[in-house]
């Protein structure tokens, strides 16, 4: 067992984990994510082991990455207490799952680790594993090295218990048969859709109706608030520029580094086939001025950091101390991407939080790239206003008019719907309102000739029962109505013993995944988990 685990996580599983490490560390700088913190202080203690403020403001900024990434818009600040919530928990999680694979006797080794580090693709050249492609991954990212092989030692800790708690998971034949009959389900339907034009569109909107809209909805019609900043950007590229490296450092770097900057080796006996250096002397002096530049970054992002928060309401100093300049950025809106640094959704983010905006404080140092922060504070300020009734009236009218005819819609869909349940001849009822069905026929949950709305109300109406001959529902569709019809329903087969094979492992993955959710449920709730003052 112990062995189909250690290969399965060398297999597609290792696959999995290198992602998500090479995405939490290229995008959300988790560097003291898993103990690399240097902070006394603490949010929370797990069995007695304290997670410091460092390790839980990495994973705050982990999390609202991330879920910036996946709104695709501006979180507003009501979203900022259920992040912080989140943050915590996948810390304490994280800690709990650790000590129970400690405790469970479970190990990884030095080998195990050193392997892995090896086989990621991202720290490769060539085909091999390169430690100067390594040591500059950890530069730009600011881990030191014991940091990050506790993070990979932690992870595959962790995945031991978790894989063999799914690989130990089973699917019965009658559960296999029972998912098949219901996924590959197909239903006999027919469908009819009721347009706008079945009702009456003259509709009369009062200046009541018009005036009490535009109150209730006045945060529709308002003026986009607006904000400018100053603020100071470091550049690794900029730091490159004062470098200066000696021909001596370009041929030391080469020689440690060589592999580094070979070619695939013509003979398919040799690896690598290493250019020479004054070949490659351009290059390697660009990698070394870069990997100073990189180091250096480190550095000056710290003091950086240090100084703006000291000097919370002004860049002067900062700027003076670290001899960088203070620009300025046009107005530009929150929800919409501007020109500059207004293009960045974290830089918009900022502005217009709490901190910055209200309090008017520099902001904390932003990650705009790997290569580059930003420090930003306010600059100018227009807040939203509210447009003129006059000139959103035909706007409103129009909304108004299309809710009204909406629900007369729905009205009549309803009415229609209820006639065809009781009528003894559904046809005739059809007829009178001058509508016509829409046979499709016997159909698949995943057609893509029928709108979504449709299908997805076709498998959610219940079976026609008894005498009842078809079972009948309305659902919205994105121009009016649509009433719907299930004549007869065919229970899914199975179309090959190959899609048994996919069901059975479908079914015994989610299984697994269910019964490791309860053993970290159960492993939560032992816990002692203790929150800071």
């Amino acid at each position: 067992m112990l062995m189909s685990i250690r290969d399965h996580t060398h297999g597609w599983i290792a696959t999995v984990i290198i992602s998500l490490l090479i995405l939490s560390f290229a995008l959300w700088g988790i560097h003291s994510y898993l103990g690399g913190g240097s902070a006394t202080s603490f949010v929370a203690q797990v069995n007695g082991i304290e997670i410091s403020k460092a390790q839980f403001s990495a994973a705050l900024e982990r999390v609202h990455r991330q879920a910036q990434m996946q709104s695709n818009v501006q979180l507003p600040l009501s979203a900022d207490k259920n992040l912080r919530e989140r943050a915590l928990q996948e810390l304490i999680e994280i800690e709990v799952l650790k000590q129970a694979s400690l405790q469970q006797k479970y190990r990884v080794s030095p080998q195990q680790i050193d392997g892995f580090l090896e086989s990621m693709p991202q720290f490769q050249v060539n085909g091999q594993f390169s430690l100067a492609r390594f040591q500059q991954v950890m530069s730009m990212t600011m881990y030191s090295t014991a940091t990050f092989l506790e993070l990979i030692k932690t992870t595959l800790l962790i995945d031991q218990p978790r894989l063999g708690t799914i690989f130990t998971s089973f699917s019965l034949p009658n559960e296999v048969e029972g998912t098949i009959a219901l996924v590959n389900q197909e239903r006999d339907i027919q469908y009819t859709e009721l347009s706008p034009q079945l009702v009456n569109q003259s509709i009369a909107i009062s200046e009541d109706q018009i005036q009490a809209y535009y109150q209730q909805h006045a945060s529709e019609y308002q003026t986009l608030e607006q904000a400018s900043v100053e603020y100071i950007e470091l550049a690794v590229s900029d730091l490159e520029k004062n470098i200066h490296i000696t021909t001596q450092e370009i041929k030391n770097y080469y020689d440690e580094n060589s592999s580094s900057f070979s070619l695939p080796a013509k003979d398919k006996q040799k690896k690598l086939e290493i250019q020479p250096f004054e070949k490659v002397k351009d290059k390697v002096a660009a990698a070394l001025t870069h990997q100073k530049a990189e180091e250096q970054f480190a550095t000056v992002r710290e003091k950086l950091a240090n100084i703006t928060y000291e000097h919370p309401d002004s860049l002067k100093p900062a700027a003076t101390e670290l001899g960088l300049s203070i620009k300025a950025s046009e107005p530009f809106v929150k929800d919409k991407a501007g020109k500059g640094i207004a293009a960045n959704n974290k830089i918009r983010e900022v502005t217009f939080s709490n901190e910055v905006l209200n309090l008017q404080n520099n902001s904390d140092v932003i990650q705009v790239t790997p290569d580059s922060v930003i420090v930003v504070r306010l600059k100018s300020h227009t807040p939203a206003a509210l447009l003129v009734l006059s000139t959103v009236q035909k706007e409103i009218v129009s909304k108004l008019q299309t809710i009204a005819i909406n629900k007369k819609l729905e009205l009549l869909a309803t009415e229609i719907q209820q006639k065809l349940e009781a009528s003894a001849n559904p046809d005739q009822i059809m007829q009178q309102y001058h509508l016509r069905w829409s046979s499709p026929g016997m159909i698949g949950r995943h057609a893509t000739k029928i709108d979504s709305a449709i299908l997805d109300a076709a498998f959610s109406i219940q079976k026609p029962q008894g005498d009842q001959k078809i079972s009948y529902a309305i659902t919205k569709i994105p121009n009016g109505y649509a009433i719907i019809g299930v004549k007869a329903v065919k229970e899914g087969a199975l179309n090959n013993k190959d899609e048994y094979r996919v069901f059975a492992e479908q079914i015994q993955n989610t299984q697994g995944l269910l019964e490791y959710e309860l053993y970290k449920d159960s492993l939560m709730k032992q816990a002692k988990i203790s929150m800071a003052s």
